[in-house]
């Protein structure tokens, strides 16, 4: 270890160069992950909460079952799922749009509050509104009928909440059952981190008892949200410039990396002419540069971790978002491991072509 760090100390100049190859490679690659990360939670977010399940129930010829006897159904059927009708896109007198949700179970999922308290299975007559719709507790006219705002719905950054409204479906407003009840047909969505098929089709069992009437039509919509979470070309694009620069910072490693064997040729030459084995000078090499990439996620993250005091305004200005956990760390010494052996590559490839005695002579 002595020797590693003398050896440093004496290339100096070229290791604060693979220094900065290494920072630029792993800073911009920690942001970019942080920023995937979280894109991903406000797509799901705008789905209402992260799930490993997600399935849609289309029901039509409900109009006999009723919307009570439809959320108590639902509530006694569904035990390891959370359960909500799609969002219901409306004009409210006075609000303006709004983004209506019914919710059938509290179980496993409540939206996120900056103020206030999640819904109870006893409450009438509540919801939880987002902060454009009701930005404090008190009261709120939803159509006809008057309702007591429990909860703010909403996040500390991002807006995806801000204009809904969640209400269990037996209090809804009279407005949007009436609705439900003209088209006949209602979509549930129902989210769980185990599979809810056995859950589905328990549910629809019970409700064929009721009325036998009663269609539904299942789709499995995990798929088809993790498409959509992958094609949005503005994520894309924010992604694409980090990604670029960590390219252009890996080459410049390697090809730091290969002058610094370039000019210790002599060096490594006569340690192959005292016996050292390739494996012997690979240990060599990585070690010292395994020392430098380490370095290089020790300053990065000190740096994340300045840059995540700033990240709503960096957020802002950039829409790049830069968090720190434990799972950032954890990559960034995975990365560190990954580079000092992508940039030894190149150079063990030439230092296995080094004839001893020829070097020696140069």
């Amino acid at each position: 270890m002595r020797q590693t760090v003398r050896d440093i100390a004496a290339n100096k100049g070229i290791f604060f160069m693979l220094f900065i190859g290494f920072l630029f490679t792993i800073l911009p690659t920690q942001i970019a992950i942080s920023t995937q990360q979280y894109y991903d939670e406000q797509f799901y977010h705008s789905k209402n909460g992260f799930f490993k399940y997600y399935y849609s129930v289309q029901l039509t010829n409900i109009q006999s079952v009723g919307l009570d006897k439809l959320q108590e159904i639902a509530q006694a059927a569904y035990e390891q799922s959370n359960v909500i009708t799609s969002d219901m896109s409306t004009l409210i007198p006075k609000l303006g749009y709004a983004k209506v949700t019914g919710l059938l179970n509290d179980k496993l999922w409540s939206p996120p509050l900056i103020d206030g308290a999640a819904l109870q299975p006893d409450d009438s007559a509540s919801v939880i509104a987002g902060k454009l719709i009701s930005n404090t507790i008190g009261t709120l006219t939803l159509f006809d009928r008057q309702y007591q705002v429990k909860g703010v719905a909403g996040l500390n950054m991002g807006n995806e909440y801000n204009l809904n409204v969640y209400v269990f479906l037996r209090e809804m407003p009279e407005a949007l059952k009436h609705q439900i009840e003209n088209q006949n047909a209602i979509q549930l969505i129902v989210r769980s981190n185990r599979n809810p098929e056995n859950e589905i089709n328990r549910f629809m069992s019970q409700m064929k008892q009721f009325n036998p009437e009663v269609n539904a039509k299942v789709t499995n919509e995990g798929p088809n949200y993790k498409k959509e979470k992958n094609t949005r070309d503005s994520v894309k694009e924010i992604l694409s410039y980090p990604y670029k620069l960590v390219l252009i910072a890996l080459i410049n490693c390697i090809n730091v990396s290969y002058l610094w064997i370039f000019l210790k040729k002599k060096e490594i030459s006569l340690r192959k002419a005292l016996g050292a084995g390739n494996l012997n000078l690979l240990q060599y090499i990585v070690s010292q540069l395994f020392i430098c990439a380490s370095a290089a996620a020790i300053c990065s993250t000190i740096v994340l971790w300045l840059l995540n005091q700033l990240s709503a305004n960096i957020y802002n200005l950039t829409y790049y978002y830069v968090g720190l956990n434990m799972n950032s760390i954890a990559i960034s010494i995975l990365i560190t491991v990954a580079i000092a052996f992508a940039t030894s590559v190149i150079p063990l490839l030439h230092i296995m072509k080094i004839e001893p005695a020829k070097a020696l002579k140069e």
